[in-house]
């Protein structure tokens, strides 16, 4: 299918047409129409919240002599629908709009125009093979586009849109070069970069959604090698600057039409931030991040890949830590590790090494966008404590968060685990490591006076010139633990807190289940007045156990308040005069038993569980009339989620979050504190 040249959908700039001659009346004449919007040999449709999309012809014909307007539309070549439209002249023209609904399925569509004179029918215009789906953006350096002579797989239900120049998308953009066509990784027309290119790990996540959940995907890439962050950057006075990376990816992206459809961003970026510049990265992303969310205003996650020792600078560990602190800023974002991923090249991955990244991405992106229940250990292990667990400081533990390292792995390629954890930037401190549970210990050669931790080398072998390639530490998925930098060593052993809690917007009594995985963070706090905060822990509150594990590493034994936050969740502080937490123990407790497991009695029961209240949206410890109009707003435009607004976490705003934060700020619930 040859494809064509596509105008902006969002200009009325016609597109005159003559059409076929044809006999009116004892003359010959020329039908002239403009067209306002037309569909494309193999255009994509982002679905809306009906996993559908309206596809719209509209102009104007200004030849006389034409009753009606039809559309005939074809689903996998089978007569569809047939619509027509009668015509109405104002000034010797006729303006017109037909248009159909497509579905989100693994179907093509065709679509036939046509205008009618009495029995006489002439053809418009003819646009072949139109899908429905999902929209994805990839932006970043080289590896966020890879190509290979291996990566062959077409398929008629992953498309993307324009072209990726050349010299590594280095190129200033042709603004013909608009066309949609199949998505492709093979690099046969330019290397790291062509037409419709999406790189091979993205490329190998559209054939798994395609076969696995039957969904079409749209992927445009607009990654350029060899950039650093601010390169990344929009340019403000020219936003579609076609010499600059963003203004190529948002040039695209608008002509496509699908700007304000995109779901998600991945970001695979950082290996040439290593130097000195490290430092602006956060300032940089941010600046990112914001210019993103103006143009591409209604994504959801940004899937954002940590580097890994690679060819980079001096600094790529303070890099890397940066990487892994944004979602304590930014909480939609999903951090992949690149750490342990096989077939690495130094600084790129063979052709199997993007394909096991895509297997890695596709358990937590399938998760949020398609229902994925493969969810155990999806993420990377993300250091959450660190403390000696003895007073004659010789061992020190490290426990994570989303998951936990499987195992010490064996030496491999002449390296040793043991000498890439550095204590206080030194190597060499490290006798033995173990894995026990969901504890990591390094036995130390001699005590330590050490305050921080790190894990991975900056770039490099210790004993060569070599980039290092292993071994490291892997969940029992193989996904690599986040590498992190000068992590701060707890001053008391951990206490631990097995948290048993239940949302009442995401509690079902029918299926004694939560309708998501949820994430709360625990405050501790001491039980007198002004009732310091003394630390705090993040941990994802499972859906059938209703059980979230949580440490914290700086709190002497002693009683205190534990206080729960979350998403949309009223602040909810425990019974008094609060419970004991015991460095080195381990203590229970359940908010679902009774609403005095509250502050104030202040918990609702559902059926026999006591649940923290719903629908706080806006956090301000009260649930009122603020928090109804947000979620009613949200509701009347059909928003989907994750949202604040989605109270019951079914991802879609609607009258079901509506009833509940109706009742909760009709009782005036409010925060109940000492």
């Amino acid at each position: 299918m040859k494809n064509i040249s596509l105008v902006n959908r969002a200009s009325l700039t016609a597109i005159l047409i003559l059409l076929p001659s044809f006999f009116i009346q004892g003359e010959t004449k020329a039908a002239v129409l403009s067209y306002y919007e037309l569909p494309r040999n193999l255009q994509f449709y982002a679905r809306d919240e009906d996993d559908s999309a309206f596809v719209r012809y509209s102009g104007l014909l200004s030849t006389s002599g034409y009753d009606s307007v039809y559309i005939e539309v074809y689903r996998n070549n089978v007569l569809w629908k047939r619509k027509s439209n009668k015509l109405n002249y104002t000034s010797g023209s006729a303006a017109f709009s037909i248009g159909q609904n497509i579905y989100c399925e693994l179907a093509e569509y065709k679509f036939r125009l046509y205008i009618k004179a009495g029995s006489t029918s002439t053809l418009m215009n003819t646009a072949d093979s139109l899908v429905c789906g999902d929209v994805y953006l990839v932006a970043g350096q080289s590896n966020s586009h890879p190509t290979s002579s291996y990566a062959t797989y077409k398929n008629e239900f992953c498309r993307s849109f324009g072209v990726q120049t050349a010299n590594y998308n280095g190129n200033n953009y042709n603004p013909a070069d608009t066309a949609w066509g199949l998505s492709r990784a093979d690099g046969s027309v330019y290397y790291f970069s062509g037409p419709y290119n999406v790189g091979v790990w993205a490329l190998k996540l559209q054939e798994m959604i395609r076969n696995t959940y039957g969904i079409p995907t749209c992927f445009i890439n607009g990654g350029r090698a060899s950039t650093t962050i601010s390169m990344n950057l929009k340019n403000a006075s020219n936003p579609t600057d076609l010499s600059s990376v963003y203004g190529k990816l948002l040039y695209r992206v608008q002509k496509s039409g699908l700007a304000s459809k995109v779901k998600a961003i991945f970001w695979y970026q950082g290996e040439s931030d290593g130097t000195t510049a490290w430092t602006n990265y956060l300032s940089s992303f941010r600046t990112l991040y914001n210019t993103w969310k103006s143009d591409y205003p209604n994504f959801e996650k940004v899937f954002l890949f940590q580097t890994r020792p690679c060819c980079s600078e001096q600094y790529a560990s303070q890099l890397r830590e940066v990487q892994r602190k944004l979602p304590d800023e930014f909480p939609n974002i999903e951090l992949i590790s690149t750490a342990g991923i096989p077939y690495y090249e130094g600084c790129h991955f063979g052709y199997y090494g993007y394909l096991e990244l895509a297997n890695i991405v596709l358990r937590p992106f399938s998760y949020y966008f398609y229902g994925g229940t493969d969810t155990l250990n999806m993420r990377p292990p993300n250091i959450k404590a660190a403390f000696f667990t003895t007073p004659s400081k010789n061992e020190i533990a490290v426990l994570f968060s989303n998951s936990n390292a499987a195992s010490w792995p064996a030496d491999t390629l002449n390296q040793r685990m043991k000498d890439y954890f550095y204590l206080d930037g030194q190597t060499g401190k490290v006798q033995q490591g173990s894995v026990s549970g969901d504890t990591l210990k390094l036995k130390l050669y001699a005590a330590s006076t050490a305050t921080k931790l790190s894990y991975l080398p900056t770039v490099w072998n210790h004993d060569d010139s070599l980039v290092y390639e292993g071994p490291f530490i892997k969940n029992s998925r193989r996904v690599g633990v986040l590498s992190f930098h000068d992590y701060p060593i707890g001053a008391y052993n951990t206490a631990r807190l097995n948290l048993t809690a239940v949302v009442e917007g995401y509690y079902s009594q029918s299926s004694n289940k939560l309708s998501i995985r949820d994430t709360l963070r625990v405050y501790v706090r001491r039980n007198y007045y002004p009732y310091q905060i003394i630390d705090s822990c993040r941990s994802v509150i499972d859906s059938v156990t209703f059980k979230g594990s949580y440490a914290f590493t700086n709190v002497p034994a002693g009683t205190y308040y534990i206080v729960v936050k979350g998403v949309s969740i009223l602040e909810t502080w425990c019974k008094s005069p609060g419970i004991q937490l015991i460095p080195g123990g381990t203590v229970d407790f359940n908010f679902s038993t009774s609403v005095s497991q509250a502050y104030g009695n202040n918990l609702i029961m559902k059926g026999s569980r006591a649940c923290i209240y719903s629908s706080d949206v806006n956090a301000d410890g009260i649930i009122d009339g603020m928090d109804n109009a947000r979620v009613s707003n949200d509701a009347f435009n059909q928003l989907l989620g994750p949202l604040p607004t989605d109270v019951n976490g079914d991802r879609f705003v609607d009258g079901s979050d509506v009833i509940i934060v109706d009742q909760n700020s009709g009782n005036y619930i409010v925060k109940r504190t000492p």
